[in-house]
């Protein structure tokens, strides 16, 4: 707590000076949302009045003010002068000191903290009739939607059932959210099975047209799809579309990254692009798709990381701190900030389970020693 007050006292006085580098003015900002963060910030400010004399000085030599003290210490006739090279040096730090005592009572105020949450099992349903079901409030194991669609929760499991559809109401659309902080698993009305990771959404029809079965997706979703070699199952995203008939396979095409990744674990599928390219995937390569330069890429995949999160698992083999904060911060819904850009470019291997405190995530890559960890309630600064 200390260590942290210090922190956002050093990033308030630089503020006051108008030093502040990017990263900071970002964790500034954003503790600048919290509750009383705001007012009391304002009265911080406020005291740049009492202190701008002093940063009148602050380009002064502090070793030659120093001097000039001292030779003056004894001289009454000079107090004026003494008090100017003393601010260059004192009244710096006496502002310091000010923003983290008034932090420390901010704090003692708000002595309980938010605990990080691990992820869990919830999402909310958005159906075609306007109907809004939040699964964490509402816990009936029936949800009706219009002409008749249903919907049935069993074990955290979703199931669609159109057997009571109206006739001719099949082409309605119908979304599933699963917001930061918590992962679903649907069973679509031909059996097709899909888990949707945490900030992830699927938008399906009340009832598949007998041409296709088309859904739309964004965020990271697994499906298992039942098999029907007469009406291809078509998963559409921002970047790309995939086509099949029956397979296991993973998708990765969250709005905030610049690629989509279609991980293939068995069965055929067809990815393409905006641009009409396509190719076939054998099982054990990934498509991707990028939204910065045209044509469709294939590799060999890591079938053990791109699955893990279904697993319930955090698997990560040499990579990126950003790509890993990332998934961390939806899982937990958390905020991430940057002390400087390099760190991101660290690279780790974690392999722990989902269902646990942060913490033990954090001191694995702590322990190497390339990278530190500050918690400060829902935001984790990376240094």
């Amino acid at each position: 707590m200390k260590e942290e007050k210090f922190n956002i006292s050093y990033i308030v006085v630089r503020y006051l000076r108008d030093e502040l580098s990017d990263s900071e003015q970002a964790i500034l900002d954003h503790w600048l949302t919290e509750a009383g963060n705001a007012e009391l910030f304002e009265r911080l400010v406020n005291k740049q009045k009492l202190l701008d004399k002093s940063f009148e000085y602050d380009n002064d030599n502090p070793e030659l003010a120093w001097k000039q003290i001292s030779r003056q210490i004894n001289n009454p006739f000079k107090p004026l002068k003494l008090l100017k090279y003393a601010a260059a040096i004192l009244l710096p730090l006496m502002a310091t000191f000010v923003v983290y005592k008034q932090l420390d009572v901010k704090n003692i105020e708000v002595s309980q903290e938010t605990e990080i949450k691990i992820g869990e099992k919830s999402a909310i349903i958005y159906l075609s009739d306007g109907q809004q079901i939040d699964l964490k409030q509402d816990t009936t194991s029936l949800i009706r939607g219009e002409n008749d669609l249903l919907i049935h929760r069993d074990s955290n499991i979703l199931y669609v059932d159109d057997s009571m559809l109206a006739t001719g109401s099949g082409n309605k659309m119908n979304k599933i959210v699963t917001p930061k902080g918590v992962e679903y698993q649907l069973t679509l009305s031909d059996g097709s099975k899909v888990w949707l990771n945490a900030d992830s959404k699927l938008e399906f029809p009340s009832r598949f047209s007998t041409k296709e079965r088309r859904v739309f997706v964004s965020g990271e979703l697994y499906f298992d799809v039942a098999h029907n070699k007469e009406v291809p199952f078509v998963v559409e995203s921002k970047l790309s579309e995939l086509r099949v008939l029956g397979t296991e396979f993973n998708i990765r095409a969250y709005d905030n990254e610049n690629t989509t990744v279609s991980t293939l674990v068995e069965g055929r599928v067809e990815v393409s692009n905006a641009y009409g390219e396509s190719l076939r995937l054998e099982p054990g390569y990934e498509a991707l798709v990028s939204n910065n330069r045209a044509g469709l890429e294939s590799q060999k995949a890591d079938i053990e990381a791109a699955t893990a999160w279904k697993k319930g698992r955090f698997y990560f083999d040499n990579q990126g701190l950003k790509h890993i904060m990332e998934d961390l911060s939806r899982w937990y819904n958390v905020d991430v900030f940057y002390f400087n850009t390099e760190v991101r470019l660290k690279r780790f291997s974690v392999d722990v389970p989902r269902y646990q405190h942060i913490d033990e995530v954090l001191k694995l890559m702590e322990e190497t020693g390339d990278v530190t960890f500050e918690v400060n309630k829902q935001t984790i600064i990376v240094k």
